[in-house]
């Protein structure tokens, strides 16, 4: 198995961080390639406990890869994980023309590692065919083909004492023509008096038989084709093709493709501008719709698109800097949320996480936060800070005011800080 060792600061960016070698395959390389990763913060080894690495690439040829279960921890302590690659990581010659490596806890992604790819020439080997892969959509592809096998031998089972009657049945009608020939032959060469009126019966009888015999075996023909017909239609599952349009237009059970450009779809966390949407449909107008990776769900209700999209996985709707006069640009509407989680970095407080209830536009929101004071080794008296929120609209707030008291005394304005805003269903 050929292993290529690869080192990364996660607290170093762009050109600081170390020259990576490329990681090189060949087209039709499948399951042999590893690649061993060491991750370091400041120098030291980063502790992998908890974390899942995840590798997400787009091939030479557009296709892309996003495999959650490739990666194995060698030694979380110290940093080191190992990822094997899938064949369709090698089908396409050329760089990839992005490829990356994501720790994740949960749904939340710690840190990304990029690293380059370059898939070689074969010119030996045919017929290697490159498509997307998808983990999450494997495992669901998985789930159908047991269900749909079970589902067929539970049929056989029951046809099978079906076609050991039909076969019965058939021997006997055949018996039974074969017996009324052998009578007719007889009587036809003794000559009896009642030949006429025994061959009109026995024509009679004949024709009825063989009327039984190819109906039954025009039966057997069918469950015949029927079973043939599943046999070849059952592990036929795939992606609805082409990019979704708009997410109330869904009808039908399936998996769908959708983009930054498909419409009715809510705010996402920046890793999932992109993938795939699966719906599960009592009818045309009523199912579940779930967006996978997210944990947003959606009912479709008589038709239309239920209430709002909801999950318990925070959506990040802006972080950076923001203190007294500061206006902050939201990635979403506000309103399509029902609480506010907002990180903020208070003078007594540096890592205070607030939660609250969103109001109408226009509205003022107060961060409030108490605090003891130091003095000479003792606490005396205490800190008051608060931070002012006007909701200006939609997709902006803007930071008012700032402000501490301490011991009494009037309050002055305080650098208090917002970092992050996060937006929960």
């Amino acid at each position: 198995m050929a292993n290529q060792d690869l080192f990364f600061d996660i607290t170093k960016q762009g050109s600081e961080q170390e020259k990576q070698q490329y990681l090189i395959t060949r087209v039709g390389d499948g399951g042999l390639k590893t690649v061993t990763i060491t991750v370091w913060s400041n120098g030291y080894p980063y502790n992998l406990t908890g974390l899942t690495p995840v590798f997400e690439g787009v091939k030479p040829d557009g296709e892309r890869i996003i495999d959650t279960t490739g990666a194995i921890v060698l030694d979380p302590k110290k940093g080191v994980f190992r990822y094997t690659f899938p064949q369709q990581a090698s089908t396409a010659e050329g760089q990839y023309k992005q490829a990356f490596f994501k720790l994740k806890r949960d749904e939340q992604t710690d840190s990304s590692l990029e690293v380059k790819i370059n898939v070689l020439k074969n010119k030996v080997e045919f017929g290697i065919n490159s498509e997307s892969y998808y983990t999450e959509y494997q495992q669901e592809i998985n789930k159908f083909k047991t269900k749909i096998n079970e589902e067929v031998l539970r049929l056989n089972d029951l046809l099978g004492g079906i076609n050991t009657q039909i076969e019965v049945d058939t021997t006997l009608m055949n018996s039974l023509h074969q017996g009324f020939n052998n009578l007719k032959e007889s009587i036809n060469e003794n000559g009896l008096v009642t030949k006429s009126e025994v061959d009109t019966t026995i024509n009679n009888v004949n024709n009825k038989v063989d009327t039984v015999v190819r109906t039954i075996d025009t039966v057997k023909q069918e469950v015949k084709t029927k079973i043939d017909d599943l046999d070849k239609s059952k592990m036929d599952v795939k992606v609805i093709p082409g990019v979704l349009d708009d997410v109330a237009n869904i009808t039908k059970t399936g998996h769908y493709y959708y983009n930054e450009n498909t419409l009715n779809l809510p705010t996402r966390n920046p890793g999932n501008s992109n993938g795939f949407i699966q719906a599960i449909m009592q009818d045309d107008n009523n199912g579940m719709i779930t967006v996978l990776g997210t944990g947003l769900s959606r009912e479709k209700y008589k038709g239309k698109l239920y209430s709002r999209w909801k999950t318990s996985i925070p959506i990040l709707l802006w972080e950076g800097s923001a203190t007294k006069n500061n206006l902050i640009n939201l990635r979403g509407n506000v309103h399509q949320f029902g609480l506010l989680i907002i990180n903020v970095t208070f003078v007594s407080d540096r890592h205070s996480t607030k939660f609250v209830t969103i109001p109408a536009n226009g509205t003022t929101l107060y961060l409030n936060q108490t605090g003891m004071r130091s003095s000479e080794g003792h606490m005396k008296n205490g800190y008051l800070e608060e931070i002012e929120i006007l909701i200006k609209d939609d997709t902006h707030l803007e930071v008012t005011k700032t402000q501490i008291a301490s011991d009494g005394n009037a309050a002055t304005d305080s650098n208090a800080t917002i970092t992050a805003i996060y937006g929960i269903y």
